[in-house]
């Protein structure tokens, strides 16, 4: 497990870390003043500003947050639960110079986690952010100038993979693609919701088409439009990062967690070890 923070010239600031707290933890900080992104490839935290009531983050997702002036933040992360994210801050002359209009950030789709004078903006994290971030967060050179060079260079192709839709004006779009109507935007933001809220008994597709007023046809293809994966896929990962979390705990067995979670032990030890790289068992001891 480690954290790290790098800043990289005098324009942008670059972290990263891969945790496991036993336990829960609350750091207030002044937010960076510029633009901010961040990848959470796994997290349970509840984030805050100045003295707002705080907003909860509990899966993985791209995160924007854009600040000007001077404000005070929360993160207080939750005890137990893998925690992997890559932050990138940019100041905000930089980033315009860059080509980032915070502005055009700022007009962008996506959950609007909060937006009293600090804006947090939440987008589905795509498989190319994914393989971006993990190779920040894993970054293979120990020290020095080729390790600042190699982290200046993901950073910033991390940066531009994940506001080229917001620049674009289009969120849910891929490439050679019209964008999602701003209405079914929020039908699979509705659907993503219900399916994690029943995740120990899942709706049918049809079933979650139903409640959120669509078909499963554009469900399926808007949901992996939106989060990069399909809706399976998006269920697995949220119950083996449960797992993860029961698991590290130390109160339950693997066959306890693989139950709770909703596999036979045999699958749930392979899934498990596909997703982390351990097995159940040898995260036990």
């Amino acid at each position: 497990m480690f954290a790290w923070s790098r800043k990289l010239g005098g324009d942008l600031v670059v972290s990263a870390g891969c945790t496991v707290l036993p336990e829960r933890v609350e750091i207030r900080k002044p937010i960076f003043r510029g633009l901010q992104i961040i990848v959470s490839l796994n997290s349970r935290v509840q984030g805050g500003v100045d003295d707002y009531r705080p907003f909860d983050i509990d899966d993985s997702g791209t995160f924007f947050v854009l600040c000007t002036g001077e404000h005070d933040g929360l993160d207080r992360f939750e005890a137990n639960v893998l925690q992997r994210h890559v932050r990138i801050g940019i100041d905000a002359d930089a980033a315009e110079r860059s080509g980032f209009s915070l502005e055009q950030v700022a007009r962008s789709g996506g959950r609007r986690l909060h937006h009293e004078e600090v804006l947090v903006l939440q987008q589905p994290l795509t498989s190319a952010l994914r393989a971006a971030a993990m190779q920040i967060l894993y970054c293979p050179y120990q020290e020095g100038a080729v390790r600042d060079m190699f982290l200046g260079a993901k950073s910033m192709e991390l940066a531009a993979a994940a506001l080229q839709r917001p620049l674009a004006g289009n969120t849910a779009a891929s490439d050679g693609q019209d964008a999602l109507p701003a209405a079914e935007v929020q039908r699979l933001w509705l659907a993503r919701d219900l399916l994690l809220a029943r995740a120990h008994e899942p709706p049918t597709l049809a079933e979650l088409a139903r409640e959120t007023g669509t078909n499963v046809k554009k469900l399926t293809t808007g949901f992996r439009r939106m989060f990069g994966m399909s809706v399976f896929e998006y269920l697995q990962q949220h119950r083996l990062q449960e797992a993860y979390r029961m698991l590290s705990s130390g109160g339950y067995t693997v066959t306890q967690v693989a139950a709770h979670v909703g596999y036979a032990v045999a699958h749930f030890s392979t899934v498990f070890r596909q997703r982390f790289g351990i097995s159940p068992r040898e995260l036990l001891r």
